[in-house]
């Protein structure tokens, strides 16, 4: 998913809304930041499927380290370990939670090409073979998490926006031609955009701290 992520994130922010939206975005998405760091640093690769469906376009050849179940389990351990030691358990028990959810909603859209152990066993339920489908579901279940967390706000505003922005680029990025790029440009976009995103997220909650319920 893309930013069917970000809908875990603020399900997690209303459950938790003392931990920054920034920061959940983050965890949320750690699976592929990393994925996209390792693949410029040539540990791990991904390669363009010429196709008329968006979702397909990316093909998973070898991504043990980021996107294995096991490897998941792993970074989620760790980063409720970092965080119990330097903040608290609830803090490290969401986060964890939130960078474990990427495999499991990349499981549902994805086809099998989701590694349970290291690179093998590779599994998913292939959603993406319906785009328009998938686009509809994807963009539903975002659009309901945001109401849930906006749900009683006293400042909606910023939050609107970087929703909106969110929904805007989702779907250029579906209803875009199609068009070859290298893996390395492909991955400097997409680490730009999780950048700007945390930053938007960072943004819509500065000036409002007190407004959860």
């Amino acid at each position: 998913m893309f930013i069917g992520h970000y809908a875990a994130g603020f399900v997690l922010k209303k459950k938790s809304s003392d931990i920054p939206l920034w920061l959940l975005f983050i965890s949320v998405q750690f699976v592929d930041i990393l994925a996209f760091i390792l693949i410029l640093l040539g540990i791990e690769k991904i390669t363009y499927n010429p196709s008329s469906n968006p979702f397909l376009r990316t093909i998973l050849e070898y991504v043990p380290y980021s996107h294995s179940l096991s490897a998941n389990a792993l970074l989620s351990l760790i980063v409720f370990v970092i965080f119990w030691k330097f903040k608290n358990k609830q803090w490290a028990t969401v986060l964890s939670i939130g960078v474990l959810s990427h495999w499991f909603i990349d499981a549902l859209v994805h086809a099998a090409d989701i590694p349970l152990i290291h690179d093998s066993f590779k599994v998913g339920i292939g959603l993406w073979h319906l785009p328009r489908a998938a686009f509809l579901m994807e963009l539903s279940v975002f659009l309901i998490a945001g109401y849930y967390l906006l749900w009683n706000y006293r400042h909606k505003m910023r939050h609107i926006i970087l929703i909106t922005l969110l929904c805007l680029g989702f779907s250029s990025m579906f209803f875009a031609p199609q068009a070859e790029a290298s893996t390395e440009l492909a991955s400097v976009v997409s680490l730009s955009l999780y950048a700007l995103f945390t930053l938007l997220a960072y943004w819509s909650e500065r000036e409002f701290k007190k407004q959860y319920a």
